[in-house]
């Protein structure tokens, strides 16, 4: 291998140094603004929505960083788009089933009574 291609497959596969420190600095935004969101007292269902909406943006950038798959093929791209819509529907459960048993007002669980019928 000549030296040309080898400096040039080097320059390809060495790390991005400015990339990895503004991930880290949005990072870094990010925790605060979600220690932030935390004081404002939302009620548990908009809470943990924009605790998941932060989350994903933060996973996104170091998927797409720090896991270089910033420049992958299009089959990762759909395969990841398949996963994170599974993850979305199995997000959507627990939510779904903590609101239909739940008083809103109070945030406690709704007890149905059984009527015992001889």
């Amino acid at each position: 291998m000549s030296e040309t291609s080898q400096a040039a497959a080097h320059d390809e596969h060495a790390p991005n140094v400015k990339a990895y420190m503004m991930v880290f600095g949005a990072l870094a935004v990010l925790t605060v603004v979600t220690v932030a969101v935390s004081y404002l007292h939302l009620s548990i269902v908009p809470a943990v929505i924009v605790a998941m909406v932060i989350a994903a943006f933060k996973a996104g950038l170091v998927a797409s960083i720090f896991m270089h798959l910033k420049g992958e093929k299009a089959l990762i791209y759909g395969l990841l788009g398949i996963t994170v819509f599974c993850l979305l529907f199995l997000y959507t459960l627990p939510l779904a089933d903590f609101m239909m048993n739940t008083d809103r007002a109070t945030h406690t669980p709704v007890v149905v009574e059984e009527s015992h019928v001889p």
